[in-house]
């Protein structure tokens, strides 16, 4: 009998996406790891499917390219995230850009594989209605937070998902233990790299964050909640 992973799919707004891997038990048994070196593209914007990936290690970031050049970072894909499935289940090019982050480990599943899995094992077919739903979930809150909301409010959101996932609380505050850049940040609040510059160094100013080398420390986590859910006029 198969054992039922757990359904905790954490914060449905993150753009950070991590699940069980035991959801995937039958793509993955026995396939061996693919690796990438970071910055490697995975796969790219309207070009044809072919596979499915499954993150084993390390951390992947989806977006989308404007014919202009400009860069939307979506999500960022970690363990148990599964990347370019849409385009297999629809039968249509990769409609985003795959890009490993760190040194990353992805299980790479064929599509016809996949597909017909889908239709033979409805426990399959379950988690991964699922996980569409989940990505669905965050996708509509990226949507309303571009709408309604300023941009120090999402950069604040988006730390304190960054202090979710990756934090560790010590004495001197909430540690976040991976590296990222107000590039990066820029680019999943969706605003320009000087206002997110500037917002971190008001966060600074004001004693919410503090740098240490170059990781931050969120030292005032419930100020970072007011900024989040304050109320635009």
């Amino acid at each position: 009998m198969l054992a039922i992973p757990s359904n905790d799919w954490g914060n449905l707004e993150s753009p950070w996406i991590s699940v069980d891997m035991d959801i995937w038990n039958i793509l993955i048994q026995e396939r061996p790891r693919v690796r990438y070196p970071a910055n490697h593209d995975i796969f790219w914007q309207d070009k044809p499917h072919s596979n499915i990936y499954i993150v084993a290690k390390g951390r992947v970031c989806i977006s989308i390219l404007h014919s202009d050049g400009q860069q939307k970072h979506l999500y960022i894909a970690c363990s148990g995230a599964m990347i370019g499935e849409t385009a297999c289940i629809l039968s249509q090019p990769y409609e985003t850009t795959a890009t490993a982050i760190t040194e990353t480990e992805l299980y790479c599943i064929p599509s016809r594989e996949v597909q017909r899995l889908f239709h033979s094992e409805a426990y399959l077919a379950d988690w991964l209605l699922q996980y569409e739903a989940r990505k669905n979930r965050l996708l509509i809150s990226q949507v309303a937070m571009l709408s309604f909301e300023k941009a120090p409010q999402r950069i604040a959101k988006i730390l304190l998902c960054l202090c979710e996932n990756y934090g560790k609380k010590t004495n001197s505050g909430i540690y976040i233990s991976i590296r990222f850049t107000c590039t990066e940040l820029a680019a999943i609040a969706n605003t320009s790299r000087v206002t997110s510059n500037n917002t971190i160094l008001s966060f600074i100013h004001d004693g919410i964050l503090a740098k240490s080398k170059s990781h931050y420390v969120v030292k005032g986590i419930e100020q970072l909640r007011e900024i989040a859910t304050l109320v635009q006029e």
